[in-house]
């Protein structure tokens, strides 16, 4: 059994469809693992989540643009034309959708392999015990339509940016939220920043800036060594190169690469985007 991860799909779903068919996925014997962001700006969300219902072994965490589609179809939020989420809202299997996406994790720890997948990756002061107990109870809320709604309705906030252990409700559900689905860069004091997307070793200088891998080693607990991967960060295009961690988001829906990464071989599978033809003029890249 083969075990396959990945990057951010944001619907583009021909490029999901040649992507399996290069790494011959055979739904009887291998499991495939989503890192979230499976819609959101591609051309075509429908048919992926068609297609990611449909398929046997696949798991997905949350990413910010599926809990963005959660909040518009529950009515806290607009759609914008640039998230392409109508398919979706005017579908029939919209319900599932939503109860697929509200019952998936923010972090997936395998059952007999040292893999753990996350969406924006894992909060560099947590140990990994902590981060699956916030990523728990992250769920309880998701899966709470009460607590749910609270959330989404004040998720859009930047606040606050460095955890401590008295965080308490909807603070303590943002945190982790921000810290599992918009995470990248970090200072050594552990605040998140939200407002620079990119990485370059001026940032670093200027700022004191880290992504939030460099800081920290939470791929080890243990004594196991995990490998964590992880999407959201099309700007590094898949460049981590610090051991015990995989960047999959390879920037599919801007025109780049869809990508594959096999934890059993260690190799890569990639698939030039087609769809971004689609989209580009009616999206900019942020």
């Amino acid at each position: 059994m083969a075990t396959y991860c990945i990057g951010d799909l944001h619907g583009c779903y021909n490029e999901f469809m040649k992507l399996l068919d290069l790494i011959k996925y055979d739904e009887a014997k291998d499991e495939l693992y989503l890192t979230g962001d499976l819609i959101g700006r591609g051309p075509l969300p429908l048919e992926t989540m068609q297609a990611v219902l449909k398929l046997k072994h696949v798991h997905a965490v949350l990413g910010n643009h599926d809990v963005n589609f959660l909040a518009v179809a529950e009515g806290i939020s607009i759609a914008r034309p640039k998230d392409n989420l109508e398919p979706l809202l005017n579908s029939s299997l919209l319900p599932d959708i939503v109860d697929y996406f509200v019952n998936n994790p923010f972090l997936i720890q395998h059952e007999s392999k040292q893999l753990i997948v996350t969406h924006a990756g894992i909060y560099p002061l947590w140990e990994l015990s902590t981060a699956k107990k916030m990523a728990k109870e992250l769920s309880k809320v998701m899966r709470d339509p009460v607590r749910r709604h609270v959330l989404l309705s004040n998720m859009y906030n930047d606040e606050p940016s460095l955890y401590t252990p008295e965080l308490s409700g909807l603070q303590r559900w943002r945190f982790a939220l921000n810290a599992f689905t918009r995470m990248r860069l970090c200072y050594r004091s552990g605040v998140m920043d939200f407002k620079n997307t990119a990485i370059s070793p001026e940032l670093v200088e200027k700022d004191g800036l880290y992504p939030w891998f460099s800081l920290g080693n939470v791929s080890k607990s243990k004594k196991k060594q995990y490998t964590v991967v992880f999407g959201h960060w099309a700007a590094l295009n898949g460049l981590c190169r610090r051991p015990g961690f995989k960047a999959l988001d390879t920037g599919c829906v801007w025109g780049d690469k869809l990508t594959c990464w096999c934890f059993d071989t260690d190799k890569l599978t990639q698939v030039k985007s087609t769809g971004y033809i689609q989209i580009k003029a009616q999206v900019s890249k942020v």
